[in-house]
C-alpha cells in the first residue's frame, strides 16, 4: 500500500528532525541525559539496545586526578576497612554509585588498612585503570568525578568522589527541549506498523529476564550441568556444584544491577571474597548479571575489556583470571572462520551475561596439564555434532533436556579422562596422565591439528582466559 511504501522515508525524516532539534552544541559536549534516553527507549526496549556512554558523549579527560597538598577541610572522611586492592575498588565504585543516586554530593574515602595504597606508583596504576573504565560508565567521568588528595609520604591518600556542579541534572539541554521528542510518540503507530520478524521475536525471547532469582539460578545451573559439565565443554567441571583443580565448590552470585558503576562495585566484592577464601570453600565464582546488557553483546564486551585490562595493569592476574559468557557471544579468534552462528561459540553462550572468576593457580595448572588447543578443538567437534541451530533453539527456550542423554563418557573421551585423572589426584599429574596426554597430542598431529605449545601467557589485547578453561 501507499502507506507501507512511505514508512521508511517518513521514519528517516522524523529521525533527522529529531536529531537536528535535540543534538545541539552544549558546553558539556553532545549527548542525551539518562532520563531523556530512558524515556525515548521505554516503549521500544526490544529494538533499541543499550550502548557504552562513550558512544553518546565525549567527556573531559580527568588526567591523573591528583591534587597535591590540598586538604578536605569541612568534608567528612569515611575510613574504610579495606585491606586489598579489590576492596578498595569495591568501595570507590560504591561511593560513585551513591553520588550518582544523589544520596550525597561528595564522598571522601580513606584506606589506612591497605598498605599498597600508600605507594604512589600503585595509586597511579589504580587511577589509570579507573580512567579506562570511564568509557563504559553512565555518570563517572561526566557528572561524577574522582580526585586523589595526597597526604605525604608513607600515608595513603584520600579519594574524593564528587558530583560536578551544574551537570548533575543536565547535559547542556533545557528541559523544555524534551517536547521535541514527543514527535516520536505521535508517529509511533507508523514506525511500529511493520510486522515483527522472526529474528526480532527470537531476540525478545532471548532477552527476557525472570524476576525470581531462584529461577535465574536454576536456568544457569541446568546449563552448567548439561553444556559445561556433561558435554565436557570444561574438562575440569564435574557438575554445577564442583569444579576446578583441586576439585572444589562453585560459588554463584546474582546481581540485578544494570548500571556499569554498580556492576563494577559488586564484581570487585566477589573478587575480594574469592581471594580471601580458601579453595576448599570457593574453587571458582560465577557472577550472574541477568539485567546487564543482555541484548547487547558489544557493550558487554566493552565492559569486560576493562576488567581484563585490570588483570595486568593492577597486578591482579597473579590471583585471578576471567572468562565471560553472554547469549550472543562470538569468539574473537573464530568470528571470521565460523561466523556468528558457529557451533563453537555456544561454549560461551549462556542464558544471561556472566563473569567467571577463576583462580590463577588453577588456570596455570590446567594449562600446564592440557594444552588449551585440545580443549578448543574438542569443544568445536562436540558442539558441531549437536549443531548451531539446535543449540540456539535450546538457548532461546532455556531448555537443554534433549541433551540429557548425550553426556560425554570420560572413560572413552581421552581429554575428559585426563581431566578426570587430574581432579582425582588433586591436580598433580601422575605418569599415566602424561602418557595419555602425549597420545592425545600425537593423534591430533596425525589429523593435522597440532595444538599450540603449552604456555601461560596472555596477549595484551585480551588478558581474559579466552581458551575454554572456564570453571
Amino acid at each position: 500500500s501507499t502507506m507501507r511504501r512511505l514508512r521508511a522515508p517518513v521514519a528517516l525524516f522524523l529521525l533527522v528532525v529529531v536529531g537536528c532539534s535535540a543534538f545541539q552544541p552544549a558546553p558539556s559536549g553532545f549527548g542525551l541525559s539518562s532520563a531523556r534516553r530512558s524515556r525515548l527507549v521505554s516503549g521500544h526496549s526490544s529494538r533499541l539496545l543499550s550502548s557504552p556512554r562513550s558512544l553518546h558523549r565525549p567527556r573531559p579527560f580527568l588526567g591523573r586526578c591528583y591534587a597535591s597538598g590540598q586538604g578536605v577541610a569541612g568534608s567528612k572522611v569515611e575510613e574504610t576497612g579495606a585491606t586489598n586492592l579489590a576492596d578498595v575498588l569495591a568501595n570507590i565504585w560504591e561511593a560513585i554509585a551513591r553520588v550518582m543516586d544523589k544520596k550525597t554530593d561528595e564522598v571522601v574515602l580513606s584506606f589506612p588498612a591497605c598498605k599498597v595504597i600508600s605507594n604512589p606508583l600503585a595509586v597511579n596504576k589504580l587511577v589509570g585503570h579507573l580512567e579506562v573504565c570511564k568509557d563504559c560508565c553512565e555518570s563517572f567521568g561526566s557528572t561524577v568525578t574522582l580526585r586523589v588528595i595526597s597526604r605525604g609520604e608513607q600515608e595513603s591518600p584520600y579519594f574524593q568522589i564528587k558530583s560536578i556542579q551544574g551537570t548533575a541534572n543536565s547535559d547542556g539541554f533545557d528541559e523544555d527541549d524534551d517536547d521535541d521528542w514527543d514527535i516520536l510518540s505521535k508517529y509511533a503507530d507508523l514506525l511500529d506498523g511493520e510486522e515483527t520478524t522472526p529474528a526480532e521475536i527470537e531476540l525478545e525471547k532471548l532477552t527476557q529476564v525472570p524476576e525470581d532469582d531462584a529461577e535465574v539460578l536454576k536456568i544457569i545451573r541446568d546449563w552448567v550441568n548439561v553444556i559445561i559439565s556433561d558435554m565436557g565443554v570444561c574438562p575440569f567441571s564435574r557438575s554445577a556444584d564442583k569444579a576446578g583443580l583441586p576439585l572444589g565448590p562453585v560459588h554463584y552470585s546474582i546481581s540485578r544491577q544494570s548500571r556499569p558503576e554498580e556492576i563494577y562495585s559488586e564484581y570487585w566484592k566477589e573478587v575480594s571474597l574469592l581471594i580471601q577464601r580458601d579453595e576448599s570453600d570457593i574453587s571458582t565464582t560465577l557472577h550472574i548479571l541477568p539485567n546487564f546488557y543482555i541484548g547487547n553483546c558489544e557493550a558487554f564486551t566493552s565492559f569486560t575489556d576493562t576488567l581484563s585490562q585490570s588483570l595486568s595493569a593492577l597486578g591482579i592476574e597473579k590471583y585471578i583470571q576471567l572468562v565471560f559468557f553472554h547469549p550472543q557471544w562470538v569468539f574473537r579468534d573464530g568470528a571470521d572462520r565460523m561466523g556468528e552462528s558457529g557451533a563453537a561459540n555456544f561454549a560461551r553462550r549462556s542464558s544471561f551475561p556472566m563473569i567467571n572468576i577463576l583462580r590463577t593457580n588453577q588456570v596455570r595448572l590446567a594449562q600446564k596439564s592440557i594444552p588449551t588447543g585440545l580443549v578448543y578443538t574438542q569443544n568445536e567437534e562436540t558442539l558441531m555434532e549437536v549443531g548451531a541451530e539446535n543449540l540456539q533453539k535450546m538457548l532461546v527456550e532455556r531448555d537443554w533436556s534433549s541433551l540429557m542423554n548425550t553426556k560425554v563418557d570420560r572413560r572413552y573421551n581421552k581429554l575428559g579422562k585426563i581431566a578426570q585423572m587430574l581432579m582425582d589426584t588433586d591436580g598433580a599429574p601422575p605418569e599415566q596422565v602424561r602418557k595419555a596426554l602425549e597420545e592425545q597430542i600425537r593423534e591430533l598431529e596425525a589429523k593435522g591439528k597440532t595444538p599450540p605449545s603449552n604456555r601461560v601467557e596472555y596477549e595484551a589485547k585480551d588478558r581474559s582466559s579466552d581458551d575454554g578453561m572456564a570453571f
